[in-house]
């Protein structure tokens, strides 16, 4: 779109749930709207208050391209908690630009080349962390920053950051639960906004669960619910999506993943996602996005609440790491979970970041460097202790941050690309500004508490006041169980006969030419596959996608559809 005398021109993607907020104000000042849409709203905003005042304005999710021909310079931008992807890179003279990776395969000028000094990164971590990619010269815009291109080069800086200070008085336990109760609600008010039909994707989660519920209210006829489950019951959370789906009284749509969704869907998914599946239940996205797209165009989540509120087990873990530290000499000795205890506690690990950093690593050292022997994993360590120490509060908060700026990105950037493979628009209500704002003033205790109890220790001490919240609506059983996370049977798929053809004909061969990684070790685990536990799986699956995607991205040089 353009303005009025075609002087400046912007490139949007994403949606702004408070756009329409400004439309008085615009006309006001002599702006004639031509249209009922965000983009215009936003390009005035740029015209009246500047690039800088735009983004301080603006709640959503987006990425923006501005082309300001009077000012000669282009100016880009990505949501303050990166939502939505944008990927730049600078091959001679010429400046590419996209939402997606796989588009620079189709430039001339775009050479396919593995940045070697990133692959330890995503051996111990799947993802590359702040601006890095697997591809040489390949940069992501980080959230909450700007990019400036003009005849004097290229430029970055970050126009937003997350918030690390609390509140000086901060309120009650029982006024945060009331002011997080209105702050969601009204956030899923505004993002069921929309001229197309939405529904909601219900895990059987709270965070989904607690989306669904509010966004009830505003449905007059049926609501439209969606889930994946599993044939084997140590997978599914059937049970808990019924009790979700009743209570807001929601129409649940139930599609089953199996064997064959897996395998027909690997590789395209890899091609849709422009980095290894990391984590293959993205395949259960993938899936979903693809059944639900017949009945809705837009589907809320709850992505992001495990790492604004804390909901992982390794919050809690750090929380109580000082005390238990003492007593981790004896605890080892016990068997069987002695080895658990230096585990998760990090054991040998003297520094709490340290500790908490390697935590969130998919896979032992050990086995990353077996199938790695080169590798460096200090220098990984140093680029992620360097985004720690961003934070500026306590140590829980330091973690939570980190988190926001690491896993979750990640996240976002999967749930973004395996629902827009199939053009539905994904949405995430516990990441409004306001709600971000408010949660980083609360103290540390009200997210993730440090108390021992009988049953369910660590899942009565992780996102504290969001479980209160809950407790509100559903039962303290569903709110206080163990999550299963979205696991996979991931052993079953390799058994699977046709995964057997397609790891022996291709992807083994591939690892021995290609000389990554140590393919006879990769060989080793695949022909013991009947003796691999499930943690050595997920070792086994690091490789595996990495394989899948370098034929994709590195062998076949030209882009042009999916595979």
């Amino acid at each position: 779109m353009c303005n009025k005398d075609s002087s400046v021109f912007i490139a949007f993607n994403g949606e702004i749930y408070n756009a329409f907020q400004y439309t008085e104000e615009l006309q006001a000042s002599g702006f004639q709207f031509r249209s009922r849409t965000d983009t215009e709203v936003i390009l005035y905003l740029y015209e009246r208050y500047g690039f800088g005042g735009m983004l301080d304005r603006l709640n959503g999710m987006f990425a923006i391209v501005v082309v300001d021909l009077n000012r000669r310079q282009i100016l880009i931008a990505r949501d303050h908690l990166g939502i939505k992807p944008f990927y730049w890179c600078v091959q001679g003279t010429t400046f590419l630009f996209s939402s997606e990776v796989k588009s620079f395969l189709l430039h001339p000028d775009f050479r396919s080349e593995l940045d070697l000094d990133h692959l330890n990164e995503y051996l111990a971590f799947r993802y590359c962390a702040g601006d890095r990619h697997l591809l040489k010269n390949v940069r992501q815009l980080q959230p909450g920053h700007s990019l400036r291109l003009s005849r004097d080069g290229v430029s970055t800086q970050r126009y937003w950051q997350i918030p690390d200070d609390g509140d000086k008085a901060p309120p009650s336990f029982s006024d945060a639960l009331d002011r997080l109760d209105a702050l969601l609600r009204s956030s899923v008010k505004s993002q069921l906004l929309s001229d197309v039909k939405v529904g909601c994707q219900l895990s059987g989660g709270i965070d989904s669960s607690l989306v669904s519920l509010y966004a009830r209210s505003h449905f007059d006829a049926d609501m439209d619910t969606f889930s994946i489950v599993f044939q084997d019951p140590k997978y599914s959370e059937e049970r808990w999506i019924s009790e979700a789906a009743s209570a807001a009284i929601a129409d649940n749509h139930r599609f089953l993943f199996t064997n064959q969704s897996f395998i027909d869907n690997v590789e395209t998914a890899t091609w849709h996602l422009d980095q290894p599946l990391n984590h293959p239940n993205s395949l259960g996205i993938f899936v979903l996005a693809e059944r639900s797209r017949e009945l809705v165009t837009v589907l809320l989540s709850g992505e992001g609440a495990d790492e604004l509120f804390g909901g992982y087990p390794r919050f809690y873990y750090s929380m109580i790491r000082p005390r238990v530290l003492p007593l981790l000499p004896a605890l080892q000795m016990i068997p069987k979970i002695g080895r658990k205890f230096g585990r998760i506690f990090g054991a040998g690990c003297s520094d709490p970041v340290d500790a908490f950093i390697a935590s969130a690593q998919f896979s032992d050292v050990n086995q990353l460097l077996a199938l790695s022997p080169v590798s460096n994993f200090d220098s990984v360590m140093e680029q992620r202790r360097a985004i720690f120490a961003e934070g500026q509060a306590d140590h829980l908060r330091n973690c939570l941050k980190y988190d926001m700026q690491t896993y979750m990105v990640d996240l976002l950037v999967r749930q973004d690309k395996m629902t827009m493979a199939h053009s539905l628009e994904n949405r995430v209500p516990f990441l409004d500004r306001e709600i971000v704002s408010f949660v980083r003033s609360l103290p540390s205790d009200y997210l993730v508490g440090s108390r021992f109890y009988a049953h369910h220790t660590r899942m009565r001490n992780t996102k504290v006041i969001l479980k209160h919240l809950a407790n509100r609506s559903f039962r303290k059983k569903f709110v206080h169980r163990i999550k299963r996370g979205f696991d996979l049977p991931l052993l079953d798929y390799f058994s699977d006969k046709r995964f057997y053809e397609l790891m022996e004909d291709r992807l083994l061969p591939g690892m021995r030419k290609r000389g990554l990684l140590n393919a006879k070790v990769v060989e080793k685990w695949w022909r013991e596959l009947s003796k691999t536990n499930c943690a050595m799986g997920e070792t086994l699956w690091i490789a595996i996608a990495l394989e899948i995607w370098a034929q994709r991205f590195l062998d076949q040089r030209s882009g042009g559809g999916t595979p």
